[in-house]
């Protein structure tokens, strides 16, 4: 089967801006409504998670400004040392211009301490909040990874796949297509939210989700950084950095399963006769 997803441009938004200031218009750009539309409801879904387990949402609105900053600095920043390494350190000044490049890896590395950080800080039990940041991330990683479908700014190798995306290659003309990162990581993510529902039908271990979320991301993404142009991203042992990374997340998922599992914990659930705001209960299940 050919490609079925032709070459297409997202419409810029313009805000024009009154005379005598120093820009003209604010550009909106499709990457930036979706990334904030999956803060938005990324936030909504983990919110939703953390009542559910007699937690206060509230918590989770106010983690969600560290996690914006700790996603667009720590990426940005993950992405200098990662993938332009020469580049910024020759001119440290590029690692202010924030929309100049993007790691995810650098947003996770920054915001898991900052997580855990943060409900150290606010005396709250980790385990249960982590798991339901877990479950609203991967609605909010879908429209994210919607962004960069959107923005055409993954873009890999030459393909007859039926999802590949003609005109995004490096190089290469609009009758060629090739894989895209982003959209395949966008159903990831959705399917992985997809099945998180489901297992939140009943109460889980604390830490489970987070666990599964890093185990489950780690090798997938591995797999398609092999999609991407081998002279684009620069290589260590012949593994891009995110690969290694990715390694690295895999024993961390492994290590958050253990631990949990074997932790003797029960379930935190909110029973349906509880108050809202209450305590989280223990459950059986």
């Amino acid at each position: 089967m050919k490609p079925l997803i032709p070459w297409f441009e997202v419409p810029i938004l313009r805000i024009p801006l009154p005379s005598g200031l120093p820009w003209e218009e604010i550009p909106i750009h499709g990457f930036g409504i979706l990334v904030a539309v999956g803060f938005m409801l990324g936030g909504q879904v983990a919110m939703k998670a953390a009542e559910k387990r007699g937690l206060d949402p509230e918590v989770i609105n106010r983690l969600i400004g560290w996690l914006i900053a700790g996603t667009f600095i720590g990426g940005h920043v993950g992405y200098g040392l990662m993938y332009e390494r020469e580049k910024y350190l020759a001119d440290p000044q590029q690692f202010l211009y924030m929309w100049q490049g993007l790691s995810s890896y650098g947003g996770f590395v920054a915001c898991v301490p900052i997580a855990i950080w943060f409900f150290k800080s606010e005396k709250v039990p980790l385990w249960p909040y982590v798991d339901s940041v877990a479950i609203g991330l991967t609605l909010g990683w879908f429209f994210g990874r919607m962004g960069c479908f959107v923005a055409h700014d993954h873009p890999g190798t030459p393909t007859n796949f039926f999802l590949g995306v003609y005109g995004i290659c490096f190089n290469e003309g609009k009758s060629v297509a090739c894989h895209d990162m982003g959209l395949y990581e966008a159903l990831w993510s959705l399917s992985m939210f997809g099945i998180f529902m489901l297992m939140d039908k009943k109460p889980r271990i604390p830490g489970i989700y987070a666990g599964i979320l890093a185990t489950a991301y780690a090798p997938v993404r591995f797999a398609m950084d092999f999609l991407r142009p081998h002279d684009h991203d620069p290589r260590y042992f012949s593994l891009t950095p995110a690969q290694w990374w990715s390694v690295a997340f895999l024993v961390l998922g492994l290590w958050v399963l253990y631990i949990r599992l074997n932790s003797g914990d029960a379930p935190v659930w909110k029973d349906e006769g509880d108050s809202e705001g209450g305590e989280p209960e223990a459950s059986a299940g």
